[in-house]
């Protein structure tokens, strides 16, 4: 990790050096430096084992963070990442993410958030965080075992979970078996759906199961401005704003509801224009877009070697608003990841515009 580090910084007084956030804003040549320092640190940033950390606040504010290990941060980067894996020269890296998430998979064929937590201490069972269905639908679609009988096992788990409505809730267990878990952590909902957790678990059923996604998508679809499935994204859109190009890709489409997306958190309003632009892209919305929207939006998220992305790094998630204490969860290499998405796929519609670097990220 300290190896890559420096050679982030030797990345940034290269870019500096070529022109960096001095250059002109019109200038190609910035943004194809600020590319390549996006890929480079996403590179150095990950662990040899293949994951990426997520920083934790006590407040809906980048400050005071902590660093905690997910399955759940590496997932969506690797979701993000795939399909211009080739343009990003993040092959290798995205294969290291893969090979850590497909080892979270348990005897069971579930998914813990933390990851495989190991033998659990007879003292404290029923305390310890269950299993869940947003990670296991994760790491299955994105990472999977190649032992059927294991995806047999979490898709029947899954099922055995679905509500009277059709929806699934986050955690996979009893809660008479998880009492202490539930008193202390879960919040006044207990173990309610959420608009997340839904639009995860449909993405791994449109792959293995499509009767049981088509009844998912048509409880959502009617769902999607119901507060009572708003858990984990509350003040947080911009995840459900991601996955809606992933849905319609798959034959569900739905729409996050426009009053979730005025959010009034810090620097959030650059990630969610970001996402916008690249779902109008993906899903070739309206009339032929042109290249200036995203041209701007690369170049605000660039700025001063994408300082914003720092010190206000894109707010994925946070715990149930009811649970006590509170915690919001933070990616800066989620930012990253999303303007290197959105740039390929505007150099794949603009490549004059936009030119895609002739360095690719080196192999570490």
């Amino acid at each position: 990790m300290t190896a890559g580090l420096v050679a982030v910084s030797a990345l940034a007084g290269w870019w500096a050096r070529a022109g960096g956030p001095r250059a002109q804003p019109e200038d190609p040549q910035s943004l194809a430096g600020a590319f390549l320092f996006a890929a480079g640190a996403l590179r150095a940033r990950q662990s040899s084992e293949g994951y990426w950390r997520t920083p934790v606040t006590p407040r809906p504010a980048f400050e005071r963070a902590t660093p905690e290990l997910n399955v759940f941060t590496p997932a969506l980067i690797v979701d993000l990442l795939d399909p211009v894996a080739r343009e990003t020269g993040l092959h290798d890296a995205l294969e290291r993410a893969r090979g850590y998430l497909r080892h979270q998979i348990e005897a069971t064929g579930l998914v813990h958030y933390h990851g495989d937590p190991g033998p659990v201490d007879g003292s404290r069972r029923g305390c310890e965080m269950p299993p869940d269905s947003d990670d296991t639908a994760l790491v299955w679609r994105i990472a999977p075992k190649h032992d059927l009988a294991l995806l047999r096992s979490a898709l029947q788990t899954l099922a055995r979970h679905r509500d009277d409505a059709g929806l699934y809730p986050t955690y996979l267990a009893d809660q008479a078996a998880y009492r202490c878990f539930y008193s202390k952590y879960a919040g006044h909902g207990l173990n309610r759906p959420d608009v997340g957790v839904e639009m995860h678990v449909y993405l791994l059923l449109a792959k293995h199961d499509p009767e049981a996604a088509d009844r998912l998508c048509r409880a959502l679809q009617p769902r999607m401005a119901d507060d009572r499935i708003w858990v984990w994204y509350t003040v947080a859109p911009l995840v459900p704003l991601l996955r809606e190009a992933d849905l319609a890709g798959s034959g569900c489409p739905v729409r996050v509801p426009e009053r979730r997306l005025r959010t009034e958190i810090a620097g959030q309003q650059a990630y969610l224009t970001q996402a916008r632009l690249l779902r109008s892209l993906l899903l070739n919305e309206g009339p032929r877009p042109s290249p200036g929207p995203i041209l701007r939006a690369l170049r605000e998220g660039a700025q001063a070697g994408f300082a914003t992305v720092s010190r206000t790094p894109p707010l994925l998630y946070h715990n149930d608003p009811s649970a006590t204490p509170s915690h919001y969860h933070w990616s800066e290499d989620v930012g990253y990841a999303l303007w290197l998405r959105l740039y390929v796929e505007g150099a794949r519609r603009w490549g004059e515009a936009l030119p895609l670097p002739t360095r690719p990220a080196e192999t570490r």
